[in-house]
């Protein structure tokens, strides 16, 4: 698997999802990290035009507590989007899930397990006298080195 740079207890990711390496596609693009080593878990895509909210719930459910969980919405991250996946990612740190409406552009760093809010979360709102790309948002990114877990 991937090993993430860890620097200073802080896990500093580039280059993990990617068209380029295969791993991203419609939906949730999701990579699972263990905190402490840098180590990549897991990547998923989470279907949410065709796949089934039971499928998702179960990929979201397996996250073990403490690990770093990356999120990038691709097209559509609404459709298949209940209220019990949503409060699985504010279980994660997210403060903005609510209010992530159909078309919006979505990233997401968070810890599973969390008690507190994560700062590493941005949204762009799909507005059609704003969007950028034919009724679509531009990107938001995030910049920056999420603590690692503490030893």
């Amino acid at each position: 698997m991937e090993t993430l740079r860890l620097n200073s207890a802080s896990l500093c990711p580039s280059s993990i999802m990617s068209h380029v390496f295969n791993n991203v596609g419609p939906g949730l693009n999701v990579v699972v990290v263990d905190g402490e080593s840098g180590v990549v878990d897991k990547i998923g895509i989470l279907d949410m035009r065709g796949g089934k909210p039971g499928e998702i719930l179960r990929f979201l459910r397996k996250i073990k507590p403490g690990r770093i969980v990356l999120v990038a919405s691709f097209i559509d991250a609404t459709t298949k989007m209940t209220t019990e996946i949503r409060e699985m990612f504010i279980g994660m740190g997210s403060t903005l899930i609510n209010s992530v409406k159909q078309r919006d552009s979505w990233v997401f760093v968070g810890r599973a397990g969390a008690s507190n809010s994560s700062l590493f979360e941005k949204r762009a709102a799909s507005d059609e006298k704003n969007n950028i790309y034919e009724g679509w948002p531009g990107m938001v990114e995030l910049a920056g080195c999420f603590p690692g877990n503490r030893r």
